[in-house]
C-alpha cells in the first residue's frame, strides 16, 4: 500500500525513495510505477530485535542522516513505512537528527503479549517500543480502530487512510488442487504467509482435527502461501493424520480462482492490520470467519469471529458453518465501504493526509 501511494505521488511531486537494497520486488515496482527523482538503496540488516538494536546502528543512522540533511531544502518531510513500530526506525531516527518532519505510516499496533511474547519479555519489549512511539511527529494508519490503539501509545496527530483491493479477473485454474471439483466436500481455504506466530495456521490444523472428531461431514482445506513455517505446519498435518484433508499449495497465481470455488475463507491470525485477503474474499462474496482481533472484528459480525489462538473456538465456528451454510455472505457497512474503494481514492486520501501533516514530501521505505 505504501509503495502504491509513494509511486502515485512521485508522478506529480518531486520525491526521493529510500529502500532496502534486498527488497527487489519493491525496487522493481517503484521503477515501473513511479517517477522518483532518486532511488537510494540502503544496506540490508536483520530486523529481529530491532526495537533494541536500532540504538546500536549509529553508523547507518549517521550516514542516512547526512544524506537527509543534504536534501533538506528540497524535502522537509520524511514518510517512513513501518509494518510495526519496531521496523523502519533507522529512517525515523535519522529523520529526527536531520531535523525533518517525520511521518510514520504504520498499519499495525499490537502489544507484544498479543503477538505471542511471554509476560516478562512482552513487558520489556513494550517498554522499548513505548520510546519508539514517541519519535514520529505524526502518523498515518489504516483504520479508526488502529488509530484508537495508536492514540494509547502517543500524543502525535494521526490521520486514517483506509486500504483498497484491486478488482482482478479470475484466472483459469490449470492445475486444480485435490478434491476442488468434488461437490461432496465442504471446502475451506486459508491464504497467507506461512508464519504461524502471526497467521495462526496451526490453530486451523488443530481445529480441523476437532471438527473431524465431531462431524462426519467431508471437509477439505487448502493452505495457500509460502514462508518459514512450511515444515512446521506440514509436520502437524501429518502428526494429526490430516494429510488427506489439508493440502499445502504453496504460492498460487490463481489464488482468487481457488478461493472462489471454496465455501469458507478462514483467517485465524493472532495479529493483523487489515489484510488484503479479507478484502479480496469479500469482493468475491465469500463467507468469511476470522479471529476476534483488530483488523477483522470491525469488519465482520459477531457470528463470524472466534477467539484468537483458540482451536476449540475456531472448531465450533466451523461446525456452526457446516450446520448452517451461508447462502449469501453479509458484511458490515465498513467492509462494504472498504471493498468499494479503488486505487485513486486511496492515493488521493494519502496525498490529503500528507498535505495536512507536512509542508514538503520525502518518501522512505525501509523493509
Amino acid at each position: 500500500m505504501f509503495l502504491t501511494a509513494a509511486c502515485a505521488l512521485s508522478l506529480d511531486t518531486k520525491c526521493i525513495l529510500i529502500v532496502n537494497r534486498m527488497n527487489a520486488s519493491a525496487i522493481e515496482f517503484s521503477k515501473k510505477n513511479g517517477n522518483f527523482s532518486e532511488i537510494n538503496l540502503l544496506d540490508n540488516f536483520d530486523q529481529r530485535f530491532s526495537s533494541l538494536l536500532v540504538w546500536f546502528r549509529w553508523n547507518r543512522i549517521s550516514s542516512l542522516s547526512l544524506f537527509l540533511k543534504k536534501n533538506r531544502l528540497q524535502h522537509s518531510t520524511i514518510c517512513v513505512s513501518q509494518g510495526r513500530i519496531e521496523s523502519g526506525n533507522v529512517g525515523v531516527i535519522a529523520g529526527k537528527l536531520a531535523r525533518l518532519n517525520v511521518i510514520s505510516y504504520i498499519p499495525m499496533v499490537h502489544s507484544h503479549v498479543e503477538m505471542g511474547s511471554g509476560k516478562f519479555s512482552g513487558v520489556m519489549k513494550g517498554l522499548l517500543c513505548s520510546i519508539l512511539y514517541k519519535l514520529p511527529d505524526s502518523f498515518i494508519t489504516i483504520s479508526n480502530e488502529v488509530a484508537i490503539e495508536l492514540r494509547g501509545n502517543c500524543k502525535a496527530e494521526i490521520k486514517v487512510v483506509e486500504n483498497f483491493a484491486q478488482q482482478r479477473d479470475l484466472e483459469h485454474i490449470k492445475e486444480p488442487p485435490a478434491l476442488l471439483d468434488d461437490k461432496e466436500y465442504y471446502k475451506l481455504i486459508l491464504p497467507g504467509r506461512l508464519l504461524n506466530k502471526q497467521k495462526g495456521q496451526l490453530d486451523l490444523v488443530k481445529a480441523l482435527k476437532i471438527v473431524s472428531e465431531k462431524t462426519s461431514q467431508k471437509i477439505v482445506c487448502y493452505i495457500v502461501g509460502d514462508g518459514p513455517d512450511k515444515d512446521l505446519i506440514n509436520t502437524e498435518i501429518y502428526k494429526l493424520c490430516l494429510n488427506q484433508n489439508i493440502f499445502m499449495l504453496g504460492n498460487r497465481s490463481d489464488l482468487l480462482s481457488i478461493m472462489y470455488e471454496c465455501d469458507l475463507v478462514v483467517l485465524p491470525s493472532i495479529f493483523e492490520g487489515v489484510p488484503l485477503v479479507l478484502l479480496e474474499a469479500a469482493i468475491l462474496g465469500k463467507d468469511i470467519i476470522a479471529s476476534d482481533i483488530i483488523g477483522f472484528k470491525e469488519y465482520l459480525s459477531g457470528n463470524d469471529v472466534f477467539s484468537p489462538s483458540n482451536p476449540d473456538s475456531l472448531a465450533d465456528k466451523i461446525i456452526s458453518k457446516l450446520q448452517k451454510p451461508t447462502i449469501r455472505a453479509v458484511y458490515s457497512k465498513s467492509l462494504q465501504y472498504l471493498i468499494s474503494r479503488n486505487e485513486k481514492l486511496f492515493t488521493d486520501d494519502f496525498r490529503k493526509a500528507l498535505s495536512a501533516l507536512s509542508s514538503g514530501l520525502f518518501i522512505e521505505e525501509n523493509k
